[in-house]
């Protein structure tokens, strides 16, 4: 838009306004037309200026709106990419290094005949007895030495999520131990199930998953839950908190699921190795 043309005989810059402004008098007629060319002149060069001007910034604007367009481009393509190499999206791009992959299924280790179990939650799992052994890593990291010739026995199961969604991780497999092999200072800690035999106790034991073998990691949920995937399979470990003769072998010791929210009132249910 021009801009607005300024008014008054003070209103120009000084080399611009009339030496004489009072066109009155004798030679107020002549005066005016010696310059009134000079006026014309001044005011043609005037309404150029504010031409050029107005050419310049509509050439800036126009710069501009060129800048922002190609921004809009730069940063849609860059979105693009993004969405592409997002884990999980349904453009099928590469991952770089891999990140976010689908994980590789591991075919479980033999076992013996699956039980399955329920909660009131509507929790639905499978665990099934694989092997036993002495856990030489929970020894060394023990707070105490261990009394001379004993050891901290094992048991490894699979765990299987069969809610159909995920479900609350929980360790269902509880650790038995023949009673006299345990050590005299932790017997009273050793304590008799019901569906047990009568010479083993539950010893008090610390489980953790020892690897994923079937489906998707696990999920985090709130207060520090874990969440199984649906159908998906660990191997888990329950190692004893009670030190035990290190010469045990897979007959002195048992997997049982002995807690009240898997059996209810029942008594403890045995998981026998393959």
């Amino acid at each position: 838009m021009p801009e607005s043309e300024p008014w008054g005989p003070w209103s120009v810059a000084p080399e611009d306004r009339e030496p004489y402004p009072d066109q009155s008098g004798p030679f107020a007629a002549d005066r005016s037309a010696r310059e009134s060319g000079g006026v014309e002149v001044r005011l043609g060069a005037r309404a150029r200026e504010r031409e050029r001007a107005r050419r310049e910034r509509e050439a800036r604007r126009a710069k501009g709106r060129l800048l922002i367009a190609v921004g809009v481009l730069v940063l849609a393509g860059l979105v693009t990419i993004g969405i592409v190499l997002t884990p999980g999206s349904g453009g099928g791009g590469s991952q770089a290094g891999g990140s976010g992959a689908k994980p590789v299924d591991v075919e479980p280790p033999p076992a013996g005949k699956p039980l399955d179990l329920g909660t009131a939650d509507g929790f639905r799992y499978r665990i099934a007895a694989v092997s036993n052994g002495l856990n030489e890593d929970a020894v060394t990291a023990a707070q105490t030495a261990l009394p001379s010739g004993t050891s901290l026995p094992y048991i490894d199961y699979l765990l299987t999520n069969t809610t159909g969604g995920e479900a609350l991780l929980e360790y269902p497999g509880d650790l038995l131990v023949k009673r006299e092999l345990v050590t005299p200072d932790a017997r009273e800690r050793c304590e008799p199930q019901g569906g047990a035999p009568d010479d083993m106790c539950i010893v008090p034991a610390k489980s953790e998953i020892v690897r994923r073998l079937i489906g998707g990691e696990l999920v985090d949920g709130a207060g520090g839950d874990k969440y199984m995937p649906a159908g998906s399979t660990y191997l888990v470990r329950v190692t004893s908190q009670a030190p035990v003769d290190r010469d045990v072998t897979s007959e002195d010791v048992a997997l049982y699921v002995a807690e009240q929210i898997f059996v209810g009132t029942e008594p403890a249910k045995h998981v026998p190795f393959p």
